[in-house]
């Protein structure tokens, strides 16, 4: 059972009569909060779910991010993902932020005997101070076995996992890609709390790293200005990847010298997901250019890397379109959307931007059935744009009067907004 997570505007200080009530106006739905009973970890266990736009009005399937903490961090972790993929910088994909319960028992490998933190002078063990540490390939299960199989089976994925964790939740990411890298595809390991264990993750980094599958594996780290026994691991991890430069694995360490711990997942989150997906853009040149076979090669490229099929986006074929029709290759602009068709047949937008090229080619017929089906579709998926309609009328006043615009300039070039 969900529960929507809303956010809403309301009057700050104190109140006053006659002053709008906080409940008034229309609420913003960040996701959708569930939980249900893990036989795994043996008690109940929410989640929460945020589904890019248009989710529900297309059939497009999705890299699933998952994000430690979630509770914490699902409504900063789900902005930066909206505005990088409405940027341009990375696909669209679904935020599954996890709940916690113990987090030290969950994100813990177990301790070793007698393991005392460094700079720790109480004198008490590590196991002492945390007594339920240790749970980490049973959490570890729990994400495997019941949380992943619940959301590919509710959502349209694509088969593209990321793991993202913050502090102990870095922790179990490196842990998570030393011991077990076939488990998610892409780490993000923020602030990670190496010095777990004597920093026993570090020491047999390169014997771990021999373990990975053949598909390439990513992993981003980051560390703000931090005490020695956060800094020291981390960087001596970094120094060890780089000697060994071990095959199928592409990674970054950042410090982040303005940062302190608290601060660092915001940050971190854009930068690990950008450096990701960082072939994955098109640059403006290319952009401008409008060569669709350099476009659809470098999405073959990366679907290569990722393991998972990825296309041109639908927002990115429009853009190159009307920049085509705009400097009058009017063919080369109906070879671009109707690709854009191809790929995005759900979309009303595209059905109307073929309608212009066509227009524009003096394909009038072929416009209309477009503009019409621009209608249709913007019916179906409710999003329906005054300029369908306007498009319709116009080719239809030609149709109705050929030679009056016999000779007449193509169409304004006038794109809806996506």
């Amino acid at each position: 059972m969900g529960a929507a997570l809303l956010l809403s505007s309301c009057l700050s200080g104190p109140s006053h009569v006659g002053a709008a009530s906080p409940r008034e106006g229309t609420p913003i739905t960040l996701g959708v909060k569930h939980t249900f009973h893990s036989t795994v970890l043996g008690e109940e266990r929410g989640f929460l779910v945020y589904l890019p736009p248009g989710y529900d009005t297309s059939s497009e399937r999705y890299p699933v991010l998952y994000l430690l903490d979630g509770d914490a961090y699902f409504h900063h972790a789900t902005g930066v993902v909206r505005f990088l993929a409405e940027s341009h910088r990375i696909p669209r994909m679904i935020v599954v932020g996890v709940s916690n319960t113990d987090r030290t028992r969950d994100f813990t490998p177990p301790v070793l005997e007698g393991f005392r933190r460094p700079g720790d002078t109480s004198q008490r063990t590590v196991a002492e101070l945390r007594p339920t540490a240790g749970g980490a390939e049973r959490f570890l299960r729990f994400l495997e076995e019941e949380l992943a199989p619940r959301i590919e089976s509710r959502y349209r994925t694509q088969p593209y996992r990321i793991l993202v964790g913050h502090s102990l939740g870095g922790l179990f990411a490196v842990h998570t890609l030393m011991n077990h890298p076939r488990s998610f595809h892409a780490y993000i390991a923020i602030s990670p709390s190496l010095w777990w264990n004597g920093s026993e993750l570090v020491s047999g980094a390169v014997r771990s790293l021999e373990r990975l599958p053949p598909q390439e594996r990513f992993l981003y780290m980051s560390m703000g200005d931090e005490w020695d026994d956060m800094l020291e691991p981390i960087q001596r991890l970094a120094r060890t990847l780089e000697q060994a430069r071990p095959e199928r694995l592409v990674w970054h360490y950042s410090f982040l010298a303005n940062d302190h711990h608290g601060s660092t997942p915001l940050r971190t989150l854009y930068d690990g997901l950008e450096a990701l997906f960082e072939d994955w853009r098109i640059s403006e040149p290319l952009m401008r250019a409008g060569d669709l076979e350099k476009v659809e090669a470098n999405y073959v490229r990366v679907t290569k890397r990722l393991g998972y099929e990825l296309h041109p986006p639908e927002e990115l074929l429009s853009r190159m379109g009307y920049q085509l029709l705009e400097s009058g290759r009017v063919d080369a602009a109906i070879t671009v959307f109707r690709r854009n068709v191809e790929l995005h047949g759900d979309s009303p937008i595209v059905h109307d931007g073929l309608g212009e090229a066509l227009e524009a080619a003096g394909q009038l017929d072929a416009a209309l059935e477009c503009y019409t089906r621009a209608i249709q579709r913007g019916i179906q998926t409710d999003r329906v744009h005054p300029i369908f309609q306007q498009h319709l009328e116009r080719v239809l006043r030609k149709l109705a009067s050929p030679q009056k615009e016999e000779g007449a300039r193509g169409p304004e070039v006038t794109a809806p907004s996506p």
